[in-house]
């Protein structure tokens, strides 16, 4: 099976790099592990799109979701490098609105303080 997702800890803030196209199946897996991070007390968190030509909703309703529940343990989930197809769906959805989006990886760290 394809890995769709690699978890990394850069300082104090876990960065997941979504590694191909993402399906219901692997948005699940991918919810699991932001909840099981949340749980640990692992709550900076940021999704890297770098590696993703498209996604579809399903992805887009899980991050909202995830976000609001990192908010409520004291963090927050952030994005960065979404290419302009992506960021056009997140607009379009109005989810650019309710996530912090970055264009580099670094601005989306150092963003936490």
């Amino acid at each position: 099976m394809e890995e769709v997702y690699r978890v990394r800890e850069e300082g104090k803030v876990v960065v997941i790099d979504l590694l191909s196209e993402l399906d219901r199946f692997s948005v699940l897996a991918i919810k699991n592990e932001i909840r099981a991070l949340l749980k640990k007390g692992r709550n900076r968190i940021v999704v890297n799109f770098k590696n993703l030509e498209r996604i579809n909703s399903t992805i887009v309703g899980a991050l909202v979701t995830m976000q609001h529940l990192a908010k409520e343990r004291g963090g927050d989930l952030r994005l960065c490098c979404l290419n302009e197809r992506i960021k056009r769906t997140f607009d379009l959805i109005g989810a650019s609105k309710l996530l912090k989006i970055y264009d580099e990886e670094g601005e989306a760290i150092a963003s936490y303080g």
